[in-house]
């Protein structure tokens, strides 16, 4: 009996081990394991497939979409066929339809949405789908009810989608757990009705809508009526408007599971704020259960945060002092620790479980440090931006100082200073004297602070980051 030469090696595993395998590889992997043996490349090649995208239109400057040539519709045709036959389609988690920018293009008469109707129609092939995606498209009644025919999706993201209002429900409506509804073009929303109605209300865990019109059409029409509320939804994304705000604020018993609330910054009006500053909630019902995460302004905070359970906040203002939402850090103060008259005090309560912290500011200084130091004694990551319209975002000597002589919590591990633009100081010690002070300030925040292991003053080239299994402090 013949022995194995000392260069070969034979592994026997089970066909349903090895797509195991295959399943956690890349597809750049993946491509070779189909070129090793017909047996591979039968087990390896419907995983190519795992995330399909489909770019079959243009879209020109003014949003209007075409297809410049009739060969992209036999193409993209043959293409869904392929991916949605017994052999590959078990295989697609994830499908995109989304359109390429071109600038100057040339129009032509061929029907748009004409390859629409054959991706519907090869959804319900796609047993295991998760994700879909579909932007600047123009869903029908009929297509609506195709999608239904899917039963049940992951993620859905309607991106600049005009979508027709049903008027005969399907008898079985779409379970999505995952919903992101983004429209940025208001005069497409206003086409036509929406189609928030297949829905159930039954499944959604996640629900983002960041334009006005829907979120009001979500909030006092889909949720309003739903029978029992929506008992699945932890998670929820608003644009901060004050109609919508109001809405959301006479719901919240319809969404008992909610821990996950942000409210999305709105482009400035020229008309008037979207918050305005006499702003107050009336009618007001508290949340069923303490949230966990909040991002939105600080003037919401009070209303729907309670104390007990908040691990992530970000902080930015309804009243901004340049337009990104940016606050200046007398009002950051103001908000966090008190003192000042015309800022309302956040509840210390609310603040002492927080965990991850995210402040937009327009500059950093002694007060926004001072003001962390204050109210958060569990700290373990500090995020703060600075807007792109403030000069000078920060001095890096004054950083450096507060670093060591404020009391940051001990238990900070993050800790991380971005700006859009950050401008050096006009004078700089010598590079030899600038590098010395940073090796020993790097030594002394390392003993001050054991468990910090991240810190990045993002642009101004001062990293001081280590990695204490490679590299040791220089002493």
């Amino acid at each position: 009996m013949g022995r194995p030469s000392a260069n070969t090696f034979s592994v026997e595993l089970a066909p349903e081990l090895w797509l195991i395998i295959f399943d956690h590889l890349p597809p750049r992997f993946l491509h070779d394991v189909t070129l090793t043996c017909h047996s591979f490349r039968h087990l390896a090649q419907p995983l190519l497939f795992r995330s399909l995208t489909f770019c079959p239109y243009s879209l020109d400057m003014n949003n209007r979409r075409f297809i410049p040539r009739l060969e992209t519709i036999e193409h993209t045709k043959q293409r869904i066929q392929f991916c949605s036959s017994s052999r590959i389609a078990h295989a697609v988690r994830e499908c995109k339809l989304y359109p390429r920018y071109i600038v100057g293009a040339v129009h032509s008469d061929i029907a748009s949405d004409v390859l629409l109707d054959i991706l519907l129609d090869a959804l319900p092939h796609f047993v295991n789908l998760r994700s879909l995606f579909l932007m600047f498209v123009d869903l029908s009644q009929s297509q609506m009810l195709k999608l239904c025919a899917s039963r049940n999706i992951g993620n859905l993201l309607l991106g600049n989608c005009a979508v027709e209002h049903i008027k005969s429900l399907p008898p079985s409506k779409l379970q999505v757990a995952d919903l992101t509804i983004v429209c940025d073009n208001q005069s497409r929303v206003m086409e036509s009705g929406h189609g928030l109605s297949v829905f159930s209300p039954d499944h959604l865990r996640s629900v983002s809508i960041v334009n006005p019109t829907v979120a009001s059409y979500f909030l006092n029409n889909f949720v309003a009526n739903a029978p029992h509320g929506l008992l699945q939804l932890r998670s929820l994304t608003l644009p901060c408007e004050a109609e919508v705000v109001h809405a959301f604020s006479r719901l919240l018993p319809l969404v008992p599971e909610l821990v996950d609330l942000k409210f999305c910054h709105l482009r400035p009006s020229t008309t008037q704020p979207h918050i305005p500053k006499e702003f107050t909630l009336t009618t007001f019902c508290p949340p069923v259960k303490p949230l966990s995460k909040y991002q939105g302004p600080r003037q919401l905070l009070p209303y729907f945060v309670r104390p007990g359970a908040l691990e992530h906040l970000s902080l930015w203002s309804a009243f901004p002092v340049i337009s990104d939402s940016s606050m200046d850090p007398v009002e950051l103060h103001g908000a966090l620790v008190g003192g000042n008259q015309l800022v309302s005090v956040c509840n210390k309560e609310v603040l002492k479980t927080v965990q991850k912290l995210e402040l937009s500011v327009t500059h950093v200084d002694a007060l926004v440090l001072d003001a962390v130091c204050a109210r958060f004694p569990v700290l373990r990551s500090l995020y703060v931006y600075v807007g792109s319209s403030y000069m000078q975002a920060w001095n890096t000597e004054m950083i450096l100082d507060a670093l060591l002589t404020l009391p940051l919590p001990s238990t900070i591990q993050r800790l991380r200073l971005s700006a859009h633009c950050v401008t050096m100081p006009l004078a700089r010690p010598a590079t030899d004297y600038t590098e010395d002070r940073l090796a020993r300030r790097k030594r002394d925040l390392q003993v001050k602070y054991p468990n910090l292991s991240f810190i990045s003053l993002d642009e101004m080239d001062v990293n001081l980051t280590w990695d204490r299994s490679r590299k040791q402090i220089p002493t």
